[in-house]
């Protein structure tokens, strides 16, 4: 992982109406979250193993991506009924980023 990259996130990558959707699916996503587990340098997320949820973090991913070029994704779709993990790592500082931007997974 490439820990030379900044800690930032920069909406201004996307056009308002990306900016938007974005935002949009973020909210979704995290509605769905069924647990959180605290990871060395981030944090893993469990979802409900339905096509909804891949496509909209398979979304998420994308433009996650251009925003904070810093994390890595670990997408896993599990067989059957088990639930969809996705862990988001970063440089030391990650977790607490995580942290504050994406509150509503930790309510």
């Amino acid at each position: 992982m490439k820990s030379d990259l900044p800690l930032v996130c920069d909406m201004n990558v996307f056009a308002p109406s990306q900016r938007e959707k974005h935002i949009q699916i973020t909210t979704q996503l995290l509605q769905g979250v069924q647990s959180v587990q605290e990871l060395d340098r981030g944090y893993g997320f469990t979802f409900p193993n339905e096509t909804m949820f891949v496509i909209n973090i398979a979304d998420f991913i994308a433009n996650e991506r251009l925003c904070c070029p810093f994390l890595e994704f670990i997408l896993s779709v599990n067989p059957g009924n088990e639930p969809i993990s996705l862990s988001l790592t970063g440089p030391e500082g990650t977790r607490e980023f995580l942290r504050a931007e994406l509150d509503g997974a930790f309510r």
